[in-house]
């Protein structure tokens, strides 16, 4: 079975067409445009299609997509595994992606997914296949900006690959408490989840993951494009019932 899933973020929107559960293909784009989603249509014919946004989809998606079987994805669903979370309807579609990918990769082990995107978000799912909630705190970028808009003098820094801890001027200052604060902030959370779960796996995805995921002091996996994949599990996990 030939699918299709779209991710719409809040930087960027990735197409991937999987065959099963293999990725045949993943393009990005700035702004999905309609004539994005023809070229995949008529390249590869797909059974179905599902989408994540964290804005109100295209028209022309569902349109152009009319004769492709949908799973509509929202927190109603069908999961393949068991969401915990308290409030399911303000939980972003995305988490849920990352969650489902993770039971995916590693079944029936406790595992976090650290995505670094616009956000860097934390996800917890039990060995049992549940996901039982996570942390949400600002990305890279997102801190950057903050300390340049909400000061009167502090510049707008680039990220380098790598920084000293203790910069010796302004701009390295900055730089180092962008990412070695992030970085602090995810070793503790990877501390936190190996104290209760030993065995369990950490998995490291997102944008901005190439700064961190080499200098975190914990093993990690990292696996890109991880909420694609999650969404394929989801569509596969119900287009039978369509």
């Amino acid at each position: 079975m030939t699918t299709l899933t779209i991710d719409i973020g809040n930087t960027l929107t990735k197409c991937a067409v999987f065959q099963n559960a293999e990725m045949l293909t993943c393009q990005s784009f700035e702004r999905l445009e309609a004539d994005h989603v023809r070229a995949i249509l008529q390249q590869f014919c797909p059974d179905g299609y599902i989408v994540s946004s964290v804005a109100d989809t295209p028209d022309f998606v569902d349109e152009l997509l009319s004769e492709v079987k949908r799973v509509k994805f929202d927190h109603h669903t069908p999961l393949p595994i068991i969401n915990r979370y308290e409030t399911p309807e303000t939980l972003g579609l995305d988490r849920l992606a990352l969650a489902v990918a993770a039971a995916r990769l590693a079944p029936q082990t406790a595992t976090l997914v650290i995505s670094a995107g616009t956000c860097i978000t934390y996800d917890f799912i039990t060995s049992q296949g549940e996901y039982i909630g996570g942390a949400i705190s600002p990305g890279l970028q997102m801190r950057a900006r903050a300390l340049h808009e909400f000061t009167q003098r502090l510049p707008l820094v680039d990220l380098p690959d790598n920084i000293d801890y203790c910069g010796t001027n302004s701009t390295a200052a900055i730089q180092s408490g962008i990412l070695k604060g992030a970085l602090d902030e995810i070793d503790a959370k990877i501390v936190f989840f190996k104290e209760k779960n030993p065995s369990g796996k950490v998995f490291f995805t997102g944008g901005d993951k190439n700064y961190l995921v080499n200098s975190t002091k914990n093993r990690t996996f990292a696996v890109s494009n991880m909420v694609l994949i999650g969404l394929n599990e989801i569509l596969q996990h119900n287009i039978s019932q369509l």
